[in-house]
């Protein structure tokens, strides 16, 4: 725990983490002031470009990047590569924090004299804090617990050194210490957060005086502010896209069809049994943190959220400890589907929790006037007006699964490959080629959830992003 090579790793991951949270702090709440409050050409072109690379693993975008550039490696390739990838999380949260802000209450600061930058802090800031301090802590949390990108760029990173050292002997022990570092270190970053976060500011105005935001029109300077939104599309999308679909055009001859289409099926099984998993999971835990207080429910929020901070890495090291006790368990798609809904059960609890309390408590009430009591109120009545919200969650979930790697490595069944494990087994020992298949097939089903997640015409899925983020 104390030797010096352990002291570097911690350094160099919360230096990684720190620049890149930065990073991400600037590139996505100026994406977001921009598509909320500039009129900006072409629709909703600019924020689909904006949160779109959430599709694209963090692993197939650092292999198209190494396909360029052979000598792209290091710290700092790993900041780019993690920046481009976290920054949708901040602009996806800060467009909806701004959409739910009245702009009557920015008129008023101003007939008040408030400046701008007073404005910005005694109005805005104050709504959008505690939305933003929850998608700064997802960009923290998803540095810590990223694997493909920091290993294919060689930086020795918390999970990197967990992973190597649990391949490298048959001894666990090390790896254990090291996990129970990361999970300390996921726990106090955490308790910072809660901290930082304090309470909720909620300002609402009258229904009779709400005044529609109005976007500034700014003629010709419109578009260099559109060309940071283009730069960043460039290259976060068209420099993946554009070496997957080169490649997939070079090598189209020597692809093993039989072994794209296995490891499709096997993704979308293994997703779509640990989204349904993390469902039946998450489904009496959003209702007890939307309608109770006190302090189960908040040792349950808890729980969640600190599981979600730990690594799938983490996760899938403790799974085999476990799992191995059980030798008709280890190994076996259940084990995994396991994993998967452990390590994103936080994105489904959050997604049902945000729709919950977005129904009026009244509807419960009026139904039990007319007898409608219990489980059949909720069958009947809270269901199916949460149902979007819930389906937005399991969307998540099954995205989230498609991508992840390290737990996948870990706890798949033997001669069980999904298209993750092809895209690390091939780019591993440099062959781009034979990965371009699998990372294109991959981007296109992960971009299906995607898209319908962030879905830029339609306001009310912002909110419903913003509620499952946090």
């Amino acid at each position: 725990m104390l030797r010096d090579r352990t002291i570097e790793i911690y350094t160099t991951t919360l230096l990684l983490a720190s620049i890149v949270l930065l990073f991400s702090f600037i590139v996505g709440s100026t994406f977001a002031w921009l598509i909320h409050n500039v009129t900006l050409p072409f629709g909703s072109l600019p924020i689909i470009l904006s949160v779109l690379p959430l599709a694209i693993p963090s692993y197939v975008l650092t292999y198209a990047w190494i396909s360029i550039y052979p000598g792209f490696n290091g710290f700092w390739a790993a900041v780019l590569i993690l920046t481009l990838s976290t920054s949708p999380y901040v602009t996806l949260v800060a467009v909806a924090s701004l959409r739910r802000i009245d702009f009557t209450q920015v008129e008023v600061g101003r007939s008040l004299g408030l400046s701008q930058l007073a404005v910005l802090r005694r109005v805005i800031w104050p709504q959008m804090r505690v939305s933003l301090s929850a998608g700064l802590l997802l960009v923290f949390l998803y540095v810590l617990s990223d694997f493909g990108a920091v290993s294919l760029l060689g930086v020795n990173t918390f999970t990197r050194n967990i992973y190597t050292m649990y391949r490298a002997t048959f001894d666990r022990n090390g790896a254990a210490v090291i996990s129970l570092a990361l999970i300390l270190l996921a726990t106090l970053i955490i308790a910072l957060e809660f901290r930082l976060r304090g309470r909720r500011t909620v300002i609402k105005s009258h229904a009779g005086i709400v005044k529609t935001h109005v976007k500034i029109k700014i003629g010709w300077f419109r578009w260099p502010l559109l060309s940071l939104i283009f730069t960043y599309a460039l290259l976060a999308l068209g420099v993946p896209f554009w070496v997957l679909t080169t490649r997939f055009i070079q090598n189209s001859e020597s692809i093993d069809i039989t072994s794209l289409i296995s490891a499709t099926f096997s993704t979308v099984i293994a997703s779509f049994a640990g989204a349904t998993l993390a469902m039946v999971f998450a489904l009496p835990l959003g209702i007890l943190l939307a309608r109770r207080s006190g302090f189960i429910p908040k040792l349950a929020e808890s729980s969640i959220l600190l599981t979600h901070a730990l690594p799938g890495v983490v996760i899938g090291l403790a799974l085999v400890a476990l799992s191995s006790k059980f030798p008709w368990i280890y190994q076996t798609l259940p084990v995994l589907a396991f994993a998967y809904a452990l390590l994103f059960l936080a994105k489904a609890v959050g997604s049902i929790r945000a729709s919950l309390q977005r129904i009026a408590p009244i509807l419960n009430d009026v139904s039990n006037t007319l007898g409608i009591t219990g489980f059949a109120a909720f069958r009947r009545v809270t269901l199916p007006l949460a149902a979007p919200g819930i389906l937005i969650g399991f969307l998540l979930v099954l995205l989230t699964a498609m991508k992840e790697l390290p737990a996948t490595l870990m706890l798949r069944p033997t001669g069980y490959e999904t298209l993750a494990t092809e895209i690390w087994a091939a780019t591993s020992i440099s062959k781009f080629n034979e990965a371009a298949p699998y990372a294109l097939v991959l981007i296109i089903i992960a971009a299906i959830p995607t898209f319908i997640l962030t879905r830029p015409d339609k306001s009310d899925s912002q909110a419903d992003s913003e509620g499952l983020i946090q």
